[in-house]
């Protein structure tokens, strides 16, 4: 349930589902250990704990010894199988007894049956979605991309294949676009931004907090969209026969009278019983397919969207225009693109992954641009997929400078938090230096990842202290909620990771700044000048103790209803002029 028009019940939710997301990663990190012994048991639970906590060096190392241990168990298992050591004295040979064909009938090993969860959410603007979810695994969410149908698609001579071999690796969730399949089928708004807000719909109605996307076709504009926008939730993105620019934004005079002309077939012909128009969009898309396969997907044409919503999305795909958003991709990216694709040209997936910083482009041999499952294009597809999400980062080696976040030496108003860890610097002084970087820096990345969770961008981190800036690399209005989240969360890491040991302490202040980036051979560097940041440090410096502290200026009529604050020894007036309040937590609806 989400109720974005009550800021108490919002703030409950989510304080609810922080407090139940640190149970669940609690209680997956317990199996892995007590199925130590069992790693065939414990290897689902340690990728789905991989999923939500993707950067856990230590987990990864663990998943690779279940995995090899997982292997070597069933190779013994099979090897025992073949003879039963009981059956004969030591030094004697066994001979397998053989059956009459006739006389037995071999029982076939269980199938696991794949199923789907069709589900429905309700967008912003009131739109109907239908997704649906199925198989096990990390997540993985397609990008709704023109024509679907979550139940025509479920046993089609199509998709079957693309569900069953990514169901097999991964928690899918796919969903049908406004105006298609079992979605609202005559919606308002099909503008692209209304696509990229339905993803964001999709993503938080599925309680998911981190994911891989996949994009097939305009779902990789939509994806591009939403990593741009939320690169704290996405650990990985898988993009196929994408493009960047609609048709129309690309300027060639002739595709455009091709597609003008190809736009007056979708109404005309498009909801006639005789499927000869149909059949070009077919031909188009799957040139290669068998006679069953061309007509499912001419039937899929008119049983999935209407003539005049087929031609607004049609149209619609013609202005979308996400080329410049390419260099600010900061999420590790796979491009895949079939050499022989008429929809969309090769050069165009090519053009895309070298844009984007870091990009791994894959050529697949194939002129469908739906891969078909009898072809070895739709296998490299799927193994190049799931090697690449087994461990985005490191597969993917970013190359050249990073992205810009688009902010140079603009004016804004942002929050910014300014955070200390506490208890280790003690270390410093009176332990082995090296001993204490190696207990100290833990905590410090812990804090840098909740950090960026919650939309946070570090401008720096060094010994201990942490400064970072909300509302800053996308504009919204609740960057000072987001900063207090941000640091009440990181100060429950802290504790639960040193187990109370080292705690945090942290000021926060919103006000108007100059921010500049500066670039170097391997990072990028983001400086913040203005009153806010040397507020939030003084803030930050001048507790006592592990507190967590703003200034009135954050309290803004949202931010009030949030949190509890209270006034006195944990929050000092060290700022000349203004008021400072301890955070305790979020507060839930209905307290006062």
């Amino acid at each position: 349930v989400s109720l974005p028009r009550c800021p108490e019940f919002e703030a409950w939710r989510i304080a609810t589902a922080d407090e139940l997301h640190v149970t669940h990663l609690r209680i997956l990190r317990v199996l892995v250990d007590r199925l130590a012994d069992e790693p065939a048991r414990a290897l689902p639970f340690a990728h789905v704990l991989h999923g939500l906590e993707p950067r856990d060096e230590a987990l990864r190392a663990d998943i690779r010894r279940l995995s090899e241990a997982a292997r070597q168990s069933a190779m013994v298992q099979s090897r025992a199988s073949t003879t039963d050591p009981e059956a004969a004295p030591t030094g004697e040979t066994v001979t397998p007894q053989v059956w009459p064909a006739a006389e037995i009938q071999l029982r076939p090993a269980p199938e696991r049956v794949l199923a789907q969860e069709i589900r429905r959410c309700t967008t912003p603007d009131g739109a109907r979605l239908a997704y649906s979810l199925s198989g096990q695994g990390p997540p993985l969410v397609r990008a709704a991309h023109w024509m679907s149908h979550l139940e025509l698609e479920w046993d089609s001579p199509v998709w079957k294949h693309w569900i069953e071999g990514l169901s097999a690796h991964y928690q899918l969730i796919r969903y049908d676009q406004r105006g298609n399949g079992l979605s609202d089928r005559y919606p308002a708004d099909l503008s692209f931004e209304a696509m990229v807000a339905d993803l964001e719909s999709i993503i938080d109605a599925a309680g998911l907090r981190r994911v891989s996307l996949l994009g097939i076709s305009q779902g990789c504009a939509v994806s591009i969209a939403y990593a741009v926008r939320h690169p704290e939730r996405v650990a990985g993105m898988v993009l196929y026969g994408g493009f960047t620019k609609g048709w129309r934004k690309r300027g060639n005079e002739r595709e455009i009278a091709r597609r003008e002309a190809m736009g007056a077939l979708i109404q005309e012909g498009w909801g006639q019983d005789d499927p000869v128009f149909r059949q070009m969009f077919t031909s188009l898309f799957i040139p290669q397919a068998t006679p069953e396969q061309r007509n499912w997907y001419n039937e899929l044409q008119r049983n999935t969207v209407s003539p005049e919503i087929a031609h607004r999305i049609f149209e619609e795909g013609a202005v979308i225009d996400v080329d410049e958003l390419l260099p600010r991709v900061r999420v590790p990216t796979l491009v895949m693109h079939a050499t022989g694709d008429a929809v969309i040209p090769f050069d165009h997936g090519q053009a895309m992954a070298g844009k984007i910083p870091g990009a791994r482009f894959v050529a697949l041999d194939s002129v469908n641009h739906v891969l078909l499952g009898h072809e070895p294009a739709f296998a490299t597809f799927v193994d190049e997929t799931r090697r690449f999400l087994a461990d985005p980062e490191q597969t993917q080696q970013l190359a050249g400078p990073p992205a810009s976040l688009g902010i140079n030496r603009s004016r804004q108003y942002i929050t910014v938090l300014a955070a200390e860890v506490v208890s280790p610097l003690h270390l410093l002084e009176t332990e082995d230096p090296e001993e204490a970087i190696r207990e100290f820096q833990p905590v410090e990345d812990r804090v840098i990842q909740v950090v960026e969770s919650h939309g946070g961008v570090v401008t720096s981190a060094a010994d201990g202290t942490i400064t970072a800036a909300f509302g800053l690399a996308r504009a919204t209005e609740d960057h000072a909620y987001l900063a207090c989240r941000a640091a009440l969360a990181a100060k429950l890491a802290v504790e639960e990771l040193s187990q109370g040991g080292i705690q945090l302490r942290a000021g926060i202040d919103t006000g108007e700044v100059i921010v500049r980036q500066q670039w170097t051979t391997e990072a990028s560097k983001v400086e913040l000048a203005g009153a806010a940041p040397r507020a939030a440090n003084r803030l930050m410096r001048a507790l006592h103790r592990a507190t967590i502290a703003a200034t009135e200026r954050d309290f803004r009529p949202t931010a009030r209803k949030c949190v509890r604050r209270g006034q006195g020894a944990d929050a000092p007036n060290a700022l000349s002029g203004a008021s400072a309040h301890s955070l305790r937590r979020l507060r839930a609806p209905g307290l006062s």
